[in-house]
């Protein structure tokens, strides 16, 4: 066994919004988390799919999935096939303790996490329940909670040479909807979170079990809008829907304007959608921020209000683009494929559009990035879309440009970059990440300005201070280093 950590912490994550909230607030506490996901056989597995989703996202220090099938013992709607997943057509979810309640589950859960936190040298344990939207199941409450912590004194080997074990359940005495509101004060993206208890076989959420109608309405209470992808109803009676698609992909340069929507009579004129001057649409892999290697589809806008010395993209801030809407944007993105999205420029700030953009990309359930020069201000951002803010370091010509408030404004889900040209520039970002504690708020990424400092001396300087922070190389420059567009 390993010897004690005081800022490590084993999070049972199961994929579900409680869950990782939890996990967030454990990080905003300043603990290392190691995650620890059940796959109990459940009927629900689709949600460990969620947890290794929520995990990346988190930036855990690890994440262990471990297999204990409780079908063998039954008795419950979700580990047994003899019994169905109750769903009501309206009211509350039922009171009383409901089938969905699996026999001995926390505590089979919780002693997992125990030997997990034993194993790593950790006292602190975390799990995402409530006593006010439990649907009533007793591992819920405090007296369970009470319990279990005398039992790890008694039933370890570190407890019984004095070591104290916290067992943490921030969510405890929150309902739905604080917890909803806590996860976006986190930055949690929520859409990577799965609830339902009796998921379609393509993992849409089924909308009726008591877990599905819990986390709708917490949404609905917080005022949020519900990043769910829920089953669709079955179709009303009349004439099928066309089958016509958008285009699968935008460029500038010589294409006809897309028609529009048809079907719409003059008693429902079509809503009027923000307008945006887009330079590219296109799929690639995400060259940079934490998302570095994964598929991307990406949406450039025109223009920029900066005149940074080593910019990269001098063709994007002068070029005027294209004129299209925001739900003409969306629907070529949605042809792309990929599920991550990255809206740049230029800076994509400059234009009023695309707050409504970003907004209506998280709608549809996708993760969404937005590149911004730090120099825009950040708060207008919906909270879903993750924001990476690249301050300017002195070496850009452009250090009075940014804006010091959006310091403020991070959440653990953002990333902030700096660029750096030379020395002077490292030591003035070093500084500024001591000084602000930047590497608590969100991942903090240094870069290298491409021609002007060598990527192994930035990251020599890195080593020799210790400093908290990634280095980032742009990704497809290396894979694509004769496109100047780095597509």
């Amino acid at each position: 066994m390993k010897r004690r950590d005081p800022r490590l912490a084993v999070v049972l994550l199961s994929g579900g919004l409680d869950s990782a909230v939890t996990a967030a607030i454990a990080r905003s506490r300043g603990f290392r988390i190691h995650a620890l996901t059940v796959g109990y056989g459940q009927r629900h597995a689709v949600e460990l799919d969620a947890a290794r989703r929520v995990a990346a996202g988190l930036g855990v220090a690890s994440h262990r999935v471990v297999e204990v099938d409780l079908r063998a013992i039954g008795g419950s709607a979700l580990t047994d096939d003899g019994i169905e997943v109750p769903k009501a057509e309206g009211g509350a979810p039922g009171a009383g303790i409901p089938p969905t309640y699996v026999p001995a589950r926390n505590t089979v859960l919780l002693g997992l996490a125990l030997g997990h936190a034993e194993v790593l040298g950790a006292r602190d344990i975390f799990l995402g329940i409530s006593s006010v939207d439990s649907s009533g199941y007793p591992d819920c409450r405090p007296e369970f909670l009470a319990a279990f912590r005398r039992l790890a004194a008694k039933a370890t080997k570190a407890g019984v040479q004095g070591a104290r074990f916290r067992i943490h359940a921030p969510l405890l005495q929150l309902t739905k909807a604080d917890t909803v509101r806590r996860g976006i004060e986190l930055g949690v993206d929520l859409g990577r979170t799965h609830s339902c208890y009796h998921p379609a076989p393509d993992g849409a959420a089924c909308g009726g079990c008591d877990s599905c109608r819990l986390r709708r309405e917490a949404f609905r209470a917080a005022g949020v809008p519900d990043p769910t992808r829920y089953a669709p109803a079955p179709p009303l009676p009349g004439p099928a829907p066309s089958t016509s698609g958008p285009w699968s992909s935008f460029r500038p340069a010589g294409e006809p304007r897309r028609p529009e929507p048809a079907g719409r009579g003059p008693s429902a004129p079509a809503p009027v959608s923000p307008t945006l001057r887009v330079l590219e649409i296109h799929r690639t892999i995400q060259g940079e921020t934490t998302f570095a290697g994964a598929p991307c589809a990406i949406v450039r806008l025109a223009g920029c209000p900066l005149r940074c010395s080593y910019c990269d993209t001098a063709w994007a801030r002068e070029a005027e683009g294209t004129e299209m809407s925001v739900l003409e944007v969306a629907a070529a993105v949605a042809e792309l494929g990929p599920n991550l999205v990255a809206v740049t420029g230029g800076e994509p700030l400059a234009q009023d559009g695309t707050p409504a953009l970003l907004r209506t990309l998280a709608d549809d359930g996708r993760t969404v990035l937005v590149e911004t020069s730090g120099a825009l201000d950040i708060s207008a951002v919906d909270p879903r879309v993750r924001r990476i803010v690249d301050v300017k370091a002195p070496g850009s010509g452009m250090v009075e440009r940014n804006l010091p408030g959006n310091l403020g404004l991070l959440r653990p889900g953002d990333e902030l970059k700096l660029v750096l040209c030379d020395r002077a520039d490292y030591e003035w970002a070093r500084d500024l990440v001591r000084r602000e504690r930047l590497d608590i708020r969100c991942p903090v990424l240094f870069s290298p300005a491409r021609g002007r400092l060598d990527p192994a001396e930035l990251a020599g300087w890195l080593l020799e201070d210790g400093l908290p922070v990634r280095l980032q190389l742009q990704l497809h420059r290396i894979l694509w280093p004769e496109d100047d567009r780095g597509r």
